[in-house]
């Protein structure tokens, strides 16, 4: 009976290839930070939280009065339209301030908006980083996954392809048929198609994170695994990621909405209020356009100039407006729908709590479901290893064929890759949780 070296088809592979050669090498939370700051989306977030600031920076400032220049001229020579109401011409240039002295609480209710509007765009901001920040460690520890299968994979290639030359020599040798050989080469072909779809997978990976990362997608990255031990949940975990239920930007944007609500119920039951605003005046005022000095003051001074117009137009006033509605169209109907609205949104606002609960309580969950079949899964790998080595020797002996030998190296390499899959659901699961607020 012929016998193979297995020693041969036990070296270890070829080192790898340098992952997208002279790249950076980061580590799964160095991705994450770098994500959190450059990423489009959280750029995006940012510029929409300081447009935010201004904005309310402005509405802050609406306690002062406002201050304007106002100018009209309206010129009627004699013969045209009635001189009695025309005054031949009017013109006023005026700089005029404006300040409300009864509001029914209007400006009080924008200043508050504007501060939900820019307590709203920053947990927007908080949002947008915290799921940035989890989608970039998946897919970092998704690539780390698949790197780990691709050498797992590249070992298979390398193992079928010395099992390959030894039977070509068994061929010519007489000891073996064509079919093993044929049986090897299909062997292998399937090895490669797995291979190149896994290298497909990995590099797709690769260009959504530099993408993430702000990079370009010609660029190149190569990992280290991350900094934290794979680890079972532990009490204190379960009750840090269940305290985190109430802290969660979901819960704090919901409670906005109802006190957005809330002033929406306020401003619609003050739809009637009376307003009172004060208005101050400084500038000229005068009539008739039609010459440089109106005709009336030339009759009380024949030498009257311009400048004697000008000081006669020269003045100040003062005046008070109020405004009491008396009926309000649909303002019952209005008042209505905003207390229907509040109550919407206090139903949401308690949801999203009992919401983020649920999903404290799965990450737990699958934190820890996870960890176990990590667990299962290394045992397995061992298993596996052990078994192919005991179906080399029986080989090596004669005792079984190739198929056997085979399927032993082909049910290792899926134990690798379960155990691959693995250690990225563990990871994920335990990222989630640790980086949980």
């Amino acid at each position: 009976m012929f016998t193979l070296s297995f020693a041969v088809l036990a070296r270890a592979p070829a080192g790898e290839a340098a992952v997208g050669g002279p790249g950076d090498t980061l580590t799964v939370e160095a991705c994450v930070a770098l994500a959190r700051h450059r990423a489009p989306a959280i750029v995006a977030a940012d510029l929409d939280e300081r447009a935010a600031a201004f904005e309310s920076s402005a509405v802050a400032r609406n306690r002062r009065p406002d201050l304007a220049f106002v100018g009209r001229a309206l010129i009627a020579p004699k013969g045209f339209y009635d001189p009695t109401i025309t005054n031949l011409g009017e013109y006023d240039a005026k700089l005029v301030l404006d300040y409300a002295l009864l509001d029914g609480g209007l400006r009080a209710r924008a200043r508050a908006r504007g501060a939900l509007d820019l307590a709203a765009a920053r947990l927007q901001a908080s949002l947008q980083a915290r799921d940035v920040g989890l989608q970039a460690a998946d897919l970092a520890i998704n690539l780390l996954h698949l790197k780990e299968v691709e050498s797992a994979q590249r070992q298979s290639v390398d193992w079928i392809d010395r099992l390959s030359l030894l039977m070509h020599g068994a061929v010519r040798a007489g000891v073996r048929t064509t079919t093993d050989s044929v049986r090897i080469a299909l062997e292998r072909n399937a090895a490669d198609a797995a291979l190149e779809k896994t290298l497909f997978d990995k590099r797709t990976a690769e260009i959504d994170l530099l993408a993430l990362m702000g990079l370009e997608a010609d660029s190149t990255v190569v990992l280290e695994p991350p900094e934290f031990q794979d680890r079972a949940p532990t009490p204190e975990d379960s009750l840090r990621v269940l305290a985190s239920a109430g802290r969660q930007p979901e819960v704090a944007i919901a409670r906005i909405a109802e006190e957005r609500g809330r002033l929406d119920v306020a401003e619609a039951k003050r739809t009637g209020a009376p307003t009172v605003d004060l208005s101050l005046d400084a500038g000229l005022a005068g009539a008739d356009l039609t010459s440089a000095v109106p005709e009336g003051l030339r009759g009380m001074d024949p030498d009257a100039t311009f400048a004697d117009r000008l000081r006669r137009d020269l003045g100040a006033s003062a005046s008070i407006n109020l405004r009491a509605p008396v009926r309000a169209a649909g303002a019952r109907q209005t008042a209505e729908a905003k207390a229907i609205a509040l109550r919407a949104a206090r139903l949401r606002s308690g949801g999203e709590i009992i919401s983020q609960r649920k999903t404290a309580l799965e990450i737990l969950v699958r934190w820890r479901s996870a960890f176990l079949r990590l667990e299962m899964a290394r045992v397995a790998s061992v298993g596996a290893e052990q078994n192919l080595l005991r179906v080399k020797s029986l080989y090596s002996g004669g005792a079984i064929q190739l198929l056997d030998l085979l399927d032993a190296r082909r049910v290792y390499l899926e134990a690798r890759e379960r155990l691959a899959e693995a250690r990225q659901e563990s990871r994920s699961a335990q990222f989630r949780a640790e980086d949980r607020p």
